[in-house]
């Protein structure tokens, strides 16, 4: 099979691609810039490995939660190839792409990833079976995940953001809740999206096509065009 993976809830980009006879991945950290890059990438990525967009067997993509932004975009050029390749097209929560790596870590993982306004998306994970559900959380309602563990591994690409701010909060609750850091903060999750694709096609088949981004909280434009209606709707 030729598995595509794309992964583009934060400010990383990761695609990967596998074949029967290879595995290629990149990773390239390329800001707001999704709509102009991702295209041509994922194509560099196929002529890389010398087979055709029309070739893949399905492909896999994130869907949420993350910046919005990346989202739309990774999903929209994921239903694009999947439509044109008349192949399925699977996707996955962020947060457990970035938990399954840290399945075998021994204590809970707690994956977390800037949602700005001063929150983080957040999901617990113990020995790879999820705790907590994906999460707009504030530093208080992760404390309260860690709280009755003796030690949590913070992953995810703003875990060592997080971890100061988490840790502050631990002291001054005085919980014993030991609090480590996954220092990898680029580490490649094309392999783990494509293990975790193929076994949810095999489970219960691919999404439909119609099917978007799982938001957990409204988007900036969706929270200003509310503000308006309802201005309006007092006049």
């Amino acid at each position: 099979m030729n598995i595509l993976a794309v992964e583009s809830a934060s400010d990383t980009l990761h695609i990967a691609l596998q074949t029967p006879e290879q595995y290629i991945s990149h990773t390239h950290t390329i800001g707001r810039k999704f709509s102009e890059e991702l295209v041509p990438r994922m194509k560099a990525l196929c002529e890389e490995a010398h087979i055709r967009l029309k070739d893949l067997s399905f492909v896999v993509c994130s869907n949420g939660p993350g910046s919005f932004t990346g989202l739309r975009v990774g999903m929209s050029a994921a239903k694009g190839i999947a439509l044109a390749a008349d192949i399925p097209l699977v996707s996955l929560s962020t947060m457990e792409i970035h938990a399954f790596p840290l399945r075998h870590a021994g204590i809970p993982v707690l994956c977390v990833l800037d949602a700005k306004k001063h929150r983080f998306y957040g999901a617990l994970f113990d020995h790879g079976n999820r705790i907590v559900k994906d999460t707009d959380a504030t530093i208080g309602m992760m404390a309260d995940m860690v709280a009755p563990y003796p030690a949590v591994l913070l992953a995810g690409p703003d875990a060592a953001r997080a971890l100061p701010l988490l840790g502050d909060e631990v002291t001054k609750r005085g919980l014993h809740t030991k609090l480590l850091l996954d220092e990898l903060k680029f580490r490649d999750y094309g392999e783990s999206m494509i293990i975790l694709g193929r076994n949810l096609l095999d489970q219960s088949g691919p999404d439909d096509i119609a099917s978007g981004p799982t938001y957990i909280r409204k988007s900036d434009a969706e929270v200003s065009l509310e503000e308006k209606l309802n201005l309006v709707s007092e006049r």
